[in-house]
């Protein structure tokens, strides 16, 4: 998710130097288009976007995932990040 929380991470990871935001999920298309256009508007590299983590989780150049989802989302996408073999930072 990228709306609350997740929007706070995407605002961390756009200013460190050495992270490149390679793709963003999120199932609502309108907070997708804030944070792709809030993206933009720093001059950051247009991500790739999906809404199903599974299907991002199968890309190999992504080294890592940030989880900020409702709580009862955590764990399950933890466990698939993890089993894909990324590196995992999770909201509690």
């Amino acid at each position: 998710g990228i709306r609350g929380q997740g929007r706070s991470h995407i605002g961390a990871y756009s200013k460190m130097n050495n992270v490149e935001i390679a793709a963003l999920c999120d199932v609502d298309d309108s907070v997708m288009a804030q944070r792709l256009a809030d993206l933009d508007k720093l001059g950051k590299k247009k991500p790739a976007v999906c809404q199903d983590l599974r299907k991002l989780l199968e890309d190999k150049s992504i080294n890592a995932v940030s989880i900020a989802t409702p709580n009862h989302q955590h764990t399950l996408q933890t466990i698939w990040s993890l089993q894909a073999g990324k590196h995992v930072y999770c909201e509690k």
